[in-house]
């Protein structure tokens, strides 16, 4: 939807008119991919039958791992382990326990997800190769177990699986096979676009553009990206369900590394973050290796075996250089540069405000747990060492509740190590933060943002895979409530249709809202600076950390952004805000403390500041005899 129909419109239209626009795309690629599967057994050869028997097979794993490395940002080597659970468990269930086929099949589904859940808990705090090697270890553990044991038949596998029958007609061929298989790729489909469009969706996008940032509204990264884990290996043993039906034997090669790579090779082809991708990746992959087992002995011959993976190994790199996006890319750039009509260019984020307009239009709202005046956040004792460099030193301070206190000091005088340590996205040395009366201190940043404490960044944290808007819809997510499971269901809209009409009116009060659909990317580093503020107000804060928020802004900017500032606390919101602009923050703050080397060396209003003969030293690089004398025959001057 564009600007001109959200979120007014949205509003006036019907239910069914909201869930068609909302998810046309979705309905129109599934109803086409319907059609295809329906039409092609009537259509193809037995040998293109098999491949995309097999293709739409591959396409449940890929889409999960697609989900895992598009949307999560995690890198697995081992999605063929999970595919090997879910065959051979269902295989077991079938042939020797001799269960009903549905039944079997949603064991061998839960078993992948409870190994990803008992093996995702400690390593999915692993980051980048360490991960990737933790997964592929995993691999190589499930490859050598169903060779070893004696219940998944070693060497030899588990032969004699039967393939369904469904309302009485047995499915004993490739067509009637590819219409039982298409509605459960459908439904993954579904569910996978669901989830990307989802809160948790979105979240888990925010954390692979920026963590701390994703942390900081308030995010759990382990919990979701553990969640996603599970999911993940549940599309994959589904698509091991379905492999086992298929071929009627479970071998090791289900578990082999070079199916591992096949799988990943579908998501990267198709384009990390695109669940369509993922599909097309299959596709586009099975054919490939089809066309491999011609090509690879016709140029290395008596080339047999593992050789195809030769081609695949090219495949990647070839993409990787020339197409990184995959798929995706391609045709997402290809559609944009085509000539529609009304498609509009993009917005002066400021066309609607005059230079000397620095009125707030719509006042965000802010959170007043307590009492103005009573302290809202307690420091005592704040300390950071470095190995023998001292960064922050026994730092205490108070803040009051409905005040700004502006923190000041010279370059590297340690207010962002002492912001980072309030905010939990470093650990102290020593000391406590205390917030609302719960200590935060060396806990995750998800931890003081769900007691209602968020922050902007002196290096900016944007988050470049959505637009303006999105940026500020991510803040709302504390607000929400939906989680994984109902994201998939696609439960939330109207939780979303909420939160996205609240994200308007934020970039309203900061006059963003010409730029909202526009990429975060797109935007200068000033306007990237007023949307980072925007975002934390989006939170409903009861505290809020700003650093260096003047930086990069023009002059109306900034009175804009100070305008905002006195009208949040006027309206209850506690502020603490480092700021290099000293003139302003003695023109905002109520009260002011100074850091020099880490020490806290002056703490007070902001004219009894301004005067500190240690406050002078700091900034002007004299002693602090000088500095008296100085002060002393300007005080007999006035």
């Amino acid at each position: 939807m564009t600007q001109a129909t959200t979120p007014a419109l949205a509003g006036m239209l019907s239910p069914w008119a909201r869930f068609w626009l909302n998810n046309k795309g979705t309905i129109i690629g599934c109803g086409i991919l319907v059609v295809l599967m329906i039409v092609f057994p009537f259509t193809a050869s037995s040998t293109a039958m098999n491949i995309v028997v097999f293709a739409m097979i591959f396409a449940l794993p890929a889409i999960g791992l697609n989900l895992l490395m598009g949307l999560a940002g995690q890198v697995s080597l081992g999605q063929a382990a999970f595919f090997a659970i879910g065959a051979y468990t269902h295989a077991i269930m079938l042939t020797k326990l001799h269960l009903p086929g549905p039944v079997a099949a949603t064991i061998g589904v839960l078993a992948a997800m409870l190994v990803a859940f008992l093996v995702g808990l400690p390593i999915m705090r692993l980051r980048g190769h360490y991960l990737a090697l933790a997964t592929l270890g995993l691999g190589f553990i499930v490859m050598i177990g169903v060779r070893e044991w004696d219940v998944t038949g070693r060497t030899t596998g588990i032969y004699g699986i039967a393939r369904p029958t469904v309302l009485g007609v047995p499915i004993d061929n490739n067509g009637f096979f590819l219409w039982f298989l298409t509605p459960f790729v459908v439904i993954g489909l579904i569910l996978a676009l669901n989830l990307t469009r989802s809160r948790a969706g979105r979240a888990l996008s925010a954390v692979n553009d920026s963590e701390l940032a994703a942390e900081s509204l308030g995010v759990n990264t382990y919990a979701l990206r553990l969640k996603v884990f599970v999911l993940s290996a549940g599309f994959a043993g589904l698509g091991g369900v379905f492999y086992a039906y298929q071929v009627a034997i479970v071998s090791p090669a289900t578990a082999e590394f070079h199916l591992s790579v096949s799988i990943l090779l579908m998501v990267v082809i198709g384009g990390l973050g695109s669940v369509w991708g993922a599909v097309a990746g299959a596709f586009l992959v099975q054919f490939l290796g089809e066309g491999m087992r011609d090509a690879i002995p016709a140029i290395f011959p008596g080339a047999t075996g593992e050789v195809q993976l030769l081609g695949y190994g090219i495949v990647l790199i070839l993409v990787i250089l020339l197409l990184p996006g995959g798929l995706h890319q391609a045709a997402t750039s290809l559609w944009a540069k085509l000539p529609f009509p009304g498609r509009r260019p993009p917005a002066d984020a400021h066309a609607q405000a005059t230079e000397d307009d620095f009125t707030i239009p719509i006042l965000p709202n802010v959170s007043t747990p307590v009492a103005l005046g009573e302290p809202i956040l307690e420091i005592s004792g704040l300390t950071k060492r470095y190995g023998g460099v001292v960064a922050v030193n026994e730092v205490n301070l108070t803040v009051p509740a409905g005040t700004i206190l502006g923190l000041i000091g010279p370059n590297g005088a340690g207010k962002t190590t002492c912001f980072n340590m309030i905010s939990g996205a470093l650990v102290p040395t020593s000391g406590t933060v205390t917030f609302l009366g719960q200590v935060i201190s060396g806990r995750k940043p998800n931890v003081a943002a769900s007691h209602g404490l968020t922050r902007t960044f002196q290096n900016l944290q944007v988050f470049t895979s959505t637009d303006v808007v999105g940026n500020v819809y991510m803040g709302r997510y504390r607000q929400g409530t939906a989680g994984v499971l109902r994201g998939m269901l696609g439960l939330q809209s109207a939780e979303q249709t909420a939160h996205r009409a609240a994200a308007y009116e934020i970039l309203e009060s900061m006059r963003l809202t010409d730029a909202a659909d526009d990429s975060a990317s797109d935007l200068s580093f000033g306007k990237q600076r007023m949307m980072e503020v925007c975002r934390a107000l989006a939170a409903e804060p009861a505290l809020l950390l700003l650093d260096e928020p003047m930086a990069g802004l023009s002059g109306a900017e900034r009175e804009v952004m100070a305008e905002l500032l006195r009208r949040l606390r006027s309206a209850g919101l506690t502020i603490v805000l480092v700021e290099h602009d000293v003139a302003q923050v003695m023109s905002l703050a109520d009260h002011v403390a100074v850091l020099d080397d880490g020490v806290l060396i002056a703490h007070g209003d902001p004219e009894s500041v301004r005067n500190d003969p240690a406050v002078v030293v700091a900034y002007l690089g004299t002693d602090l005899d000088e500095a008296e004398a100085d002060l002393n025959e300007l005080e007999e001057h006035v």
